[in-house]
């Protein structure tokens, strides 16, 4: 785990406070207590958000005969975890409003580790992972700031990425002295982020993760590596990261590559029903 972070420069008037919205999302993830209800009044803020939903819920994806009509109805279909994680990103939107096609995979990515994470924790039996579709959610968010404040600079990071087949991590560090894993941090400590998932922001690519005794930590940072991991290879958005050992793999009961392959299709279909609702459409251009 990384004990000692680079020294990013003074930035913080350049980042936005985090939204309402997602703001309350984390308060109800966290509060064991928190009733339906209280998620049914945030979604009732956003209509276009309650329409969209509904359309995700009627989906082909999930092969319902029924349609619904009503956002607890569409609750249960979608499932609550994923609902929560949506909410989040789609309040997040606010962050884009210099989106450039490279931001856009750059969210396309974390969406797909979001996505991933609720599966792979899935497969692995772990307990208490309500809260890990925002941590694989915002896993990148160092990229998406890097981008935002120094576009030609991150140009240079994804050449080099392109050109020495490296991850994003090493290109970082030698472009701007520190990594998306340091930005993240940053960024997670001024939006007061939880403290687990601060340090999943920031330890996510760490090698010795399986070292760890805190359980709960180790399970999230891990499972959040493994998601990464296939998301990368899976080419779902902008990302290139180191190969997981095959301890790591065996941990998270994934050290067969035939159930890694049927999980990553399993990412795939599942990432593709909430890329354009989240992120909007692509453009054709």
């Amino acid at each position: 785990m990384k004990t000692t972070f680079a020294p990013i420069p003074d930035i913080v008037a350049d980042i936005p406070s985090l939204p309402v919205v997602a703001t309350r999302i984390l308060q109800i993830i966290a509060d064991e207590a928190a009733s339906l209800l209280e998620l049914k009044k945030v979604i009732a803020l956003d209509q276009s958000f309650s329409a969209r939903l509904l359309r995700v819920a009627n989906s082909p994806y999930y092969r319902a005969q029924k349609t619904i009509s009503d956002i607890t109805d569409a609750i249960a279909r979608i499932g609550l975890t994923t609902v929560q994680a949506l909410i989040f990103a789609v309040s997040l939107r606010d962050l884009r409003r210099s989106a450039d096609r490279l931001d856009r995979m750059i969210w396309e990515h974390n969406l797909g580790v979001s996505v991933a994470s609720q599966l792979v924790a899935r497969t692995a039996g772990f307990p208490g992972m309500a809260d890990i579709a925002v941590h694989g959610l915002l896993h990148d968010i160092g990229k998406v700031f890097l981008n935002l404040l120094d576009k030609h600079r991150y140009a240079d990071v994804i050449e080099e990425v392109d050109n020495k087949e490296i991850p994003f991590f090493e290109a970082e560090q030698r472009v701007f002295g520190y990594d998306h894993a340091d930005m993240g941090r940053h960024v997670a400590k001024y939006w007061m982020l939880p403290e687990a998932l601060v340090f999943t922001i920031a330890n996510h690519h760490e090698p010795d993760l399986l070292d760890m005794k805190d359980a709960g930590l180790k399970r999230k940072a891990l499972v959040v590596k493994i998601a990464d991991a296939i998301c990368s290879d899976a080419g779902i958005g902008l990302s290139r990261s180191g190969a997981p050992t095959d301890e790591e793999w065996q941990y998270l009961k994934l050290q067969n590559p035939k159930k890694r392959a049927a999980l990553a299709d399993d990412i795939r279909r599942e990432y593709e029903t909430y890329r354009d609702f989240v992120l909007g459409a692509r453009s054709k251009s």
